[in-house]
């Protein structure tokens, strides 16, 4: 875990007031994480902290590339990964989550570990749904080998007759 390292603020020692905070997350990062959908990328983190009495506000700005598997032919793609987040870091008496967004963490703690926060955060931002984009022509830009296995279909496909009677009732409505 010390490449994680990075990613702990010690705000014991901080004045109240705004404090500013750069993070690179490479492969290194999502190594740490056992089932990151991301196994590469370059991602740049800006973050914006404001220290009061009661509470922390960050804001984070996460700009870069990572490399995902496509959703079609199961082979890597670069997705953009480009937004802004906020998490407010509140005290109270024990650790617990009282919403998206709000973190409750004990009195006494004088640190706080964004690493898992910066994880949730990338892989919110991944797109939906991951495809190769097509090529200059509008064809697939998918490995072709993958393409083809999935088109073969049985020559004759039997259906089950209680499906039938189902798509009747649908085209009477």
């Amino acid at each position: 875990m010390k490449d994680l390292a990075q990613f702990v603020i010690p705000f014991g020692g901080l004045k109240p007031g705004k404090h500013q905070f750069e993070f690179e997350i490479d492969e290194s990062f999502f190594k740490h994480f056992e089932y990151s959908q991301v196994k590469q990328g370059q991602i740049h983190v800006h973050a914006d902290l404001e220290k009061e009495e009661t509470l922390l506000v960050f804001s984070f700005r996460l700009e870069g590339m990572v490399v995902v598997t496509c959703d079609l032919c199961n082979e890597p793609l670069e997705a953009e990964v480009k937004g802004t987040e906020q998490l407010i870091v509140k005290f109270g008496p024990d650790y617990h989550e009282e919403s998206e967004t709000v973190q409750v963490i004990p009195e006494g703690d004088k640190k706080i570990d964004l690493s898992p926060f910066l994880y949730e955060y990338v892989h919110l931002l991944l797109p939906v749904r991951r495809v190769h984009p097509p090529d200059a022509e509008g064809n697939p830009s998918c490995d072709p080998e993958i393409l083809k296995r999935m088109d073969t279909r049985p020559a004759s496909v039997e259906t089950d007759p209680r499906w039938d009677v189902l798509k009747q009732l649908k085209t009477k409505n």
